[in-house]
Parts: structure tokens; sequence; C-alpha cells
């Protein structure tokens, strides 16, 4: 039986790409967390989302490359290929991802505040608008002092 090593180069090579590819999606996680994400619960279930990405990333790995043979080399290319990744352009992705949060942070909570103001304005512009007219339906009647209707 013969070994055909070029299969092995391109499951190699292929789990390298893979772990650029994860890394990459690893970044899109982060960005969202960054500023999107703050429950605890909907972190919980990112952080299953992308076991469940790296998972599937997997299983066509080596069911396409290896005919379904789990290789440990395989795994340590796709580390690497994701260590190489996140120590490279991730770093850079990292630091411009939190410039721009800390440059759009205080806008971001600006017009939060804003329309929280605003809000707050109407319920109370609306409020006081159903309670006014209620007053006046009731000084109509009299407050209920006076019977109305002949009897």
């Amino acid at each position: 039986m013969e070994t055909d090593y070029s299969l092995h180069f391109k499951l190699f090579f292929s789990s390298i790409i893979n772990g650029l590819l994860l890394g990459f999606i690893y970044d899109i996680f982060r960005v969202s967390r960054m500023f999107f994400l703050k429950n605890r619960t909907l972190l919980f279930f990112e952080d299953l989302l992308y076991c469940f990405v790296c998972a599937l990333s997997f299983t066509l790995l080596f069911y396409n490359f290896s005919f379904g043979q789990m290789r440990a080399y395989a795994f340590l290319g796709s580390i690497g290929g994701f260590c190489a990744y996140y120590f490279t352009i991730g770093r850079f992705t990292k630091i411009i991802c939190e410039k721009v949060y800390a440059f759009l942070s205080p806008k971001i909570l600006y017009i939060k505040n804003k329309i929280k103001a605003v809000s707050y304005m109407l319920k109370k512009c609306l409020f006081t608008d159903i309670m006014s007219r209620s007053y006046c339906r009731k000084a109509a009647k009299g407050f209920g002092l006076l019977k109305i209707g002949g009897s």
C-alpha cells in the first residue's frame, strides 16, 4: 500500500489556511463583542457559535483532505495558522478597533443620552397631556359634586 504524500501536504497547508480563517472569524467576533455585545448570555452563545464554526471547519477539512482520518499535524497546522494570524494581523486589528471604539464611544454615549432625554420629555409631555385632559373632563362634571342629568 502506497502513501500519497501530496495529500499530506495538501492537508497540512489547508489546515494552515483553516487556522488563518478561524483567526479572521475570531476577529469578527472580537469586534462584535467590543462594540455591540455586553450581555453575558449573548457572549456565551457567541462563544458557542465560534466553537461550532471551528468544529465544522475541522470536520470539513478532515473529510475532504484525509478521508475522515484525523491527523495531529493538521491540528498543529491550524493552531499555527491561528497563532500567525492572531499575533500579526489580529494585533493590528485589535489596536485599530480599540482606537475606533475610543473615538466613537463618547459620541455614541452622547447620542444615547440625547435619545433618552428626548424620549423622557416626550413621555413627560404625553403624560401631562393625558392627565390634564382627565382633569378637564372631571372639572366639566364638577369633580362629581354636581349631579347632571336632572336626577
